[in-house]
């Protein structure tokens, strides 16, 4: 009998780094485009040191100010579509103003990699409709995580596992069995690595993990609140460095390449 190897799925949303203003914080556009371009340009150090695929969910708007970072992200990586602006707000949208800014944003990212865009990860998670999504070309959505965040979203009753929703795959976050203990960006950061590993082997096929570029640069100094800027920058980096390494053996898949092999 063959053992089938374990896939880590290692995901960032490129983004503009807009957090900030959720808190009340003042931080310029441009800033905050620098901040994700510094952390994006370590994750590809991060990436290529370590000869580690992964998914690179990007921002229309990110991609339209570096297009040639995202050129070079798309030569070895996959890109995946995750919204025209990152701080739209849907619910305040009709469904086909929603569809028009993803396919937008979609047309505008593949004709800078001159690639098809398969994949999508609403921002924030927000829920789009599976079917537009279906019309646009979009194969599978990464947007959902299958736990419970407290004052903004309740899929704690949602599968863990992939499946199909009006011909679209849904590739869920991982996390754990029962308790549905996460493994998104926040929890990663901000508890012990054997926390992140236990999630981990207590999935089989295929792990998911999230994070985001602006995550990669220290935030120790900015007023955030300390959930939000703990561990950033290189404390993340060597952590991840870590998991890798633990892991090294698994295989570190984008997440179109593992739907065409599972």
């Amino acid at each position: 009998m063959v053992v089938k190897m374990k896939t880590i799925l290692l995901t960032f949303d490129i983004e503009e780094f807009d957090l900030p203003l959720e808190f009340g914080r003042k931080i310029s556009e441009d800033r905050q485009l620098e901040i994700s371009k510094e952390g994006t340009e370590r994750i590809i150090e991060l990436l290529e040191r370590n000869n580690v695929k992964a998914t690179f969910f990007v921002s229309a708007k990110f991609a339209k100010h570096y297009p040639n970072l995202i050129k070079k992200i798309s030569e070895k990586h996959e890109i995946g579509l995750h919204c025209l602006e990152h701080n739209e707000n849907y619910s305040k949208m009709n469904e086909e103003e929603v569809y028009e800014r993803i396919k937008t944003a979609k047309n505008i990212i593949e004709r800078i990699i001159n690639k098809k865009i398969v994949g999508f990860r609403s921002p924030r998670f927000q829920q789009v409709s599976y079917e537009k999504l279906n019309e646009i070309g979009i194969i599978y959505d990464s947007s959902l995580n299958p736990t419970y965040v407290p004052g903004r979203y309740n899929h704690f009753f949602s599968p863990r596992k992939i499946f199909s929703k009006k011909n679209v795959k849904v590739i869920p976050l991982s996390v754990s069995p029962i308790l549905r203990l996460p493994l998104f960006w926040l929890a990663f950061r901000n508890f012990p690595l054997f926390y992140a590993r236990y999630i981990t082997n207590r999935n089989k096929n295929y792990v998911c993990l999230v994070f985001h570029p602006w995550e990669f640069v220290n935030l120790e100094t900015m007023n955030l609140p300390k959930l939000i800027k703990r561990n950033t920058g290189e404390k993340l980096i060597e952590k991840l460095q870590r998991y890798i390494d633990i892991y090294r053996k698994c295989d570190f898949s984008t997440i179109y390449s593992y739907l065409l092999t599972s």
